[in-house]
């Protein structure tokens, strides 16, 4: 996430005047920021196949659980090095982002239902859609043998389509009645879900 430039330059009959650029709104900023911080690392930063294998294999699947992570904690992960190390600090760093944050805000900060929030966007898949395994169900509370059997419902031959369609649905449901009032931005990250519900339902 860059900065805008503090100063714009206007060229006129040969002679250059600056003039101070609009800054941009600091809440604005910060609504921005903490949104990003709930997308997918593999959605929105640029990382080898390598260092995306590592941190899913971790369980880092949100960018802000990244920044939480000290680079002694990332060196630790299984088959990640310091190019891997490089790479991430150089891709939050274009973002204005940095590692070994201190979040002290919700969802992050642990108060309410916030771990709540961040287990379930943890579930998105990259293009959108969710997908709730058995340690995410027992989590969050669900029961996946009355969500499988409204599958059975839909359709005769259970598939992974269908499955996960039902799936997405109940969770942008439950993320929209749960978490709307206290995240203003939660439309605009659930977008790509209802994009895809509407392709994926056809």
């Amino acid at each position: 996430m860059r900065q805008a430039d503090s100063y714009q330059r206007t060229v006129s009959s040969g002679m250059v005047f600056e003039r101070k650029a609009p800054a941009r709104n600091e809440s604005e900023n910060l609504l921005q920021q903490k949104r990003t911080l709930l997308c997918l690392i593999e959605e929105e930063m640029e990382l080898s196949v390598r260092s995306k294998g590592c941190l899913n294999h971790a369980g880092i699947k949100l960018i802000g659980q990244l920044v939480q992570k000290s680079a002694s904690e990332l060196l630790k992960l299984k088959n990640f090095g310091r190019t891997s190390l490089h790479e991430i600090e150089e891709s939050l760093g274009e973002m204005g982002l940095n590692l070994d944050m201190n979040l002290n805000f919700h969802p992050w900060n642990g108060d309410g239902n916030g771990a709540e929030l961040i287990r379930i966007l943890s579930l998105q898949k990259p293009g959108g859609g969710f997908r709730i395994d058995d340690d995410a169900a027992k989590a969050l509370g669900i029961d996946l043998t009355k969500v499988n059997q409204r599958v059975q419902e839909m359709a005769k031959n259970k598939d992974r389509k269908t499955l996960s369609i039902l799936q997405t649905k109940y969770l942008v449901e439950l993320l929209e009645s749960k978490f709307e009032q206290d995240i203003p931005y939660l439309k605009d990250l659930l977008k790509p879900h209802r994009s895809w519900l509407a392709r994926a339902s056809r």
